[in-house]
């Protein structure tokens, strides 16, 4: 199954930390067009995030609730960690990011990079992959790996940002939007 995030404006108009995460069905790849969206905000600017909007269910109970909008804070908690998506000084390298299990495999994921303009899912600027997960879920690989956050090298702090993304990601139980 092919599943799609999108994180994008880490930071709202109004300079409090906003991430919108949409969700894309396995047929839909216009990324101007989600089928899901949910707006998450450190809404006193402190680090911890709120679900701002209703929350799509994820964990497969059949309702959107608390349990649900923990999956997107804990998103968005990891997403604002890549300075190069958000708006931090002249950072920002990519405008969103997409994250998907890699076609063909139901363990490997695949965090696409999107420069601003680019809205063609099959021409992602940049594709860092995440494997081998463990036996709780944590995955432990990453190929092709850059600079997420900002520090100029590629080395184990970017390394521990995407597999916490990949980790996350993976661990939400309903992938169906």
């Amino acid at each position: 199954m092919k599943l799609l995030y999108e994180f994008k404006e880490v930071f709202g108009d109004d300079d409090i930390p906003e991430v919108l995460i949409s969700r894309l069905s396995d047929e839909n790849n216009e990324l101007d067009k989600p089928d899901f969206t949910v707006r998450v905000s450190s809404l006193n600017n402190d680090g911890k995030y709120y679900v701002i909007s209703k929350p799509e269910d994820v964990d497969g109970n059949g309702k959107g609730d608390k349990n649900d909008a923990s999956y997107y804070e804990l998103a968005a908690k990891l997403v604002t960690d890549l300075v190069t998506l958000s708006d931090i000084g002249d950072k920002k390298r990519f405008s969103r990011i997409l994250i998907r299990f890699k076609p063909g495999s139901t363990t490997d994921i695949e965090i696409l990079h999107f420069k601003d303009g680019n809205i063609i899912i099959s021409a992602a600027d940049f594709i860092v992959t995440v494997t081998d997960p463990d036996r709780y879920g944590k995955y432990r690989k990453v190929k092709d790996l850059i600079d997420a956050d900002g520090d100029g090298d590629a080395d184990s702090n970017d390394r521990l940002i995407y597999r916490n993304l990949a980790t996350s990601f993976a661990s939400m139980t309903d992938p169906s939007p």
